[in-house]
């Protein structure tokens, strides 16, 4: 059964999502991965500099070798002098994804920029647009085909008809976005991703493959990527006389037929924590909370804040038809970042929450 499984899985990522709901690569804690939702994210967050990597791996007990993807961004704002309420930002970050027994291969590269006009205290308009080089491949020695059955089984010997000529291609993107951001610039203690007092209300859209890139590894084939449009929202919500936050988030993204709806939210407490011999406030806050992909998982988080790093993990709790195979085992995900300077003490050039 689990080989029937795996063979399912495989199909499902190299078939066009015209004629069948295929795995795009995606992240649960999406909230550490602003630039794959949308380019207009890029530079908007409280600091001078920003890195994350991502590692997620998903469907180990229903296959031998799981779907690992990994990532890395970097983003920064332009405008040093600290003057100037409007700024850019720009964004670099590598995503890489292996799927099943490493037969489909996708790795892209993308240059984000964007710029963000403040509209009034506490409110700031983004646009942004994002350049990306897609490169797949593709092991067919590793694939199955109905020609290959002798009788008895699966038999590499037999040629399995197919022309392959194109298992590797290099294809580019471009995606653009929107956002708007407001704020309650009132309090003093606006922290990295939103404070614990006061409220923040962040919503935007993107676009992404623009261009409908060509997506086939058969010679003949012309089948090209659709559009890809994508919803989110990440809020904050102080609650007052505490230092607690209600932190709802979610996305929902749409490719042809395909749909991807997750809703949930974090709960936020602010620890203040300070050295023991200097008596400076570091900063230190913990999340908790749980969003739910429909139809698919259920996705406990923990995220743990100290000064300018924080790390974070969480678990999808499988919830589909695959949950027979799975016993609702489907994968894990940790994320770390970095933020300069201390987000906890300082307010970056940009004035951005």
């Amino acid at each position: 059964m689990k080989h029937k499984i795996l063979i399912i899985l495989l199909i499902n990522s190299l078939m066009p999502v015209k004629n069948i709901f295929a795995q795009d690569m995606h992240f649960s804690q999406f909230i550490m991965t602003p630039l794959q939702l949308d380019p207009s994210m890029a530079g908007k967050f409280q600091g001078d500099y920003r890195g994350i990597l991502n590692h997620r791996s998903q469907w180990r007990s229903a296959m031998n070798k799981p779907y690992v993807t990994l990532g890395g961004m970097f983003d920064m704002h332009f405008n040093k002098d600290g003057k100037k309420d409007n700024f850019f930002g720009g964004g670099f970050s590598v995503y890489s994804d292996k799927a099943g027994l490493n037969s489909l291969k996708t790795t892209l590269i993308n240059i984000a920029l964007a710029y963000h006009i403040k509209l009034n205290q506490g409110q700031y308009f983004s646009g942004g647009m994002q350049g990306t080089l897609m490169q797949r491949n593709i092991n067919a020695n590793d694939l199955r085909f109905d020609n290959q059955f002798d009788g008895l089984g699966h038999n590499t010997a037999l040629s399995n008809g197919e022309n392959f000529t194109n298992i590797s291609f290099i294809k580019p993107a471009i995606s653009a976005g929107v956002s708007y951001t407001f704020g309650d610039n009132s309090m003093i203690n606006v922290v990295s991703n939103n404070g614990y007092s006061g409220k923040k209300i962040n919503i935007g859209a993107a676009v992404h493959y623009v261009n409908t890139p060509g997506y086939s590894f058969i010679q003949s084939g012309n089948e090209k990527l659709g559009l890809r449009y994508v919803v989110h929202s990440s809020n904050s919500f102080g609650i007052a006389n505490t230092k607690l936050a209600i932190q709802p988030s979610g996305y929902f993204m749409m490719l042809r037929k395909a749909t991807n709806l997750v809703l949930g939210s974090y709960f936020r407490i602010n620890l203040n924590e300070r050295s023991k011999y200097t008596q400076i406030v570091k900063g230190a806050a913990m999340s908790l909370g749980a969003h739910y992909r429909v139809g698919d998982a259920i996705i406990p988080g923990f995220l743990m804040e100290m000064g300018s790093f924080a790390f974070g993990v969480s678990y999808d709790i499988n919830a589909s038809g695959l949950t027979t195979i799975t016993s609702g085992r489907g994968g894990y995900e940790i994320s770390i970042r970095y933020i300069s300077p201390n987000p906890f003490v300082s307010r970056s050039q940009a004035r951005f929450f």
